[in-house]
């Protein structure tokens, strides 16, 4: 597999591992705040999108909102819900901008990947667009198991079941 191939693939590991963890999860439902003060759904899947739009560009693709609209989801939530979007929208630009990066991923070559990268969340100033990616997978998967917690806190069963006896939990996400 190439290193494209590589990223693609955990980031459809996550994203389908958030996409169920999200099924049947409401508007209200995605701003229940947990008692221990972590950050909500609603603003957890926005910040998601946030980040993929700062990447996008960095894989020659435009982002899906505009700045204004990433605003609420940038920095840690305050556990204000005023300005948050519906989460439908939500959902809705979560697979749109995940349909984009992977695209925008595949069509990067070995010169695209070794560019100097927009930004760093690092602060390396050395990053590189293939470094940025590498991060990327480390981000989204963070966020992929936090949403899986939260969707407990919401009063909801857990919505990956491991089969007894079964040494992974990436059974069925294919």
């Amino acid at each position: 597999m190439t290193f494209n191939q590589i990223i693609i693939r955990q980031l459809e590991i996550a994203q389908a591992v958030v996409l169920r963890n999200l099924n049947g999860v409401t508007q209200e439902e995605s701003v229940i705040r947990p008692a221990s003060g972590a950050n909500d759904a609603n603003w957890v899947v926005g910040h998601m999108i946030a980040v993929r739009n700062r990447v996008m560009p960095a894989a020659g693709e435009a982002p899906v909102w505009d700045e204004a609209r990433i605003a609420p989801y940038v920095t840690t939530s305050t556990g204000d819900v005023t300005g948050r979007l519906p989460f439908d929208e939500l959902r809705a630009a979560l697979m749109a901008s995940h349909e984009r990066l992977t695209a925008a991923i595949a069509r990067l070559d070995e010169a695209s990947l070794a560019k100097k990268a927009p930004f760093s969340p690092g602060n390396n100033p050395e990053e590189t667009v293939q470094s940025l990616l590498t991060s990327l997978v480390v981000h989204e998967s963070y966020h992929a198991g936090q949403i899986g917690m939260l969707r407990r806190e919401m009063g909801k069963a857990g919505a990956i079941a491991i089969p007894a006896g079964v040494a992974t939990p990436l059974v069925g996400l294919q």
